[in-house]
């Protein structure tokens, strides 16, 4: 028996919905990428218990860091929208493209270095993600109808 918030209406993925999925791994990867150019250009280092008041008081006038925050918040109505449609063993794996984004991010713009066994590392993501987007199997074990 079924609660009246369980629906069976979870669609396959579509390139419309895969769409959306690459918008909210790019507006995490931004909020990421923001909040830390944020809090690196107040240049409090390190974060300890002692020094959270001021940190607090420095960070909270950070354009950077409210752009951050206010990203994640419409990032959050953009996931939840797509956690309606998919299901989340679909979704999160394909989600994870922010963990291409952000290294790059970082590399580019922040300089920082990626090693070769962390590209290697995302590669392997990258191979992940094509599985499961490929994958056409439905919950119950029957095979979905491919798009014609």
């Amino acid at each position: 028996m079924r609660g009246p918030l369980v629906t069976d209406n979870k669609k396959k993925l579509t390139l419309s919905l895969f769409l959306l999925i690459m918008l909210t791994d790019f507006g995490e990867s931004l909020s990421s990428f923001l909040l830390k150019k944020g809090v690196i250009s107040t240049e409090i280092f390190p974060l300890s218990a002692e020094h959270i008041f001021h940190f607090t008081i420095v960070n909270i006038g950070s354009i950077l860091i409210w752009l951050g925050v206010l990203t994640y918040f419409f990032n959050f109505f953009l996931w939840m929208r797509v956690l309606s449609k998919l299901d989340l063993s679909v979704a999160v794996p394909i989600g994870s493209t922010s963990y291409i984004m952000v290294p790059l991010a970082a590399f580019l713009f922040l300089h920082e270095t990626v090693t070769p066994l962390r590209w290697i590392g995302i590669f392997a993501i990258i191979l992940g993600i094509y599985f499961v987007s490929r994958s056409k199997t439905a919950n119950d074990g029957t095979k979905v109808p491919e798009a014609s």
